[in-house]
């Protein structure tokens, strides 16, 4: 009885939840194991920067511990340089946006 309970409980708890929280060191040691998916971040943030596009308005920023990767935050959700920040999105080994391409990034909100 005590399995099946488990059972029911873990298959409600979304994976997300399940998955570790990485550090951008991490994601740039292996990139090519993360491409495509979504992952969570953990780390401080710089260079914070908001843009207006045809989209609409777009922050980015770098997100580091002993390594950095890029943020593009498509909900424009304002940071702080300095603060440590936990994020969700999908890691991309190389993002183009309409300026420029960027290595190792991780795309908010679409």
């Amino acid at each position: 009885m005590r399995r099946f309970l488990l059972a029911l409980i873990c298959a409600g708890v979304p994976a997300i939840a399940l998955a570790a929280t990485l550090k951008p060191s991490t994601l740039v040691a292996s990139p090519a194991s993360y491409d495509g998916k979504t992952v969570t971040v953990e780390g401080t943030v710089s260079n914070f920067q908001t843009s207006s596009t045809l989209m609409g308005k777009v922050a980015g920023f770098q997100l580091c511990d002993s390594s950095c990767i890029v943020v593009v935050d498509k909900t424009a959700q304002t940071r702080s340089n300095g603060a440590t920040v936990t994020v969700t999105g999908v890691f991309h080994t190389s993002f183009s946006g309409p300026k420029r391409t960027f290595k190792n990034a991780v795309v908010i909100g679409g």
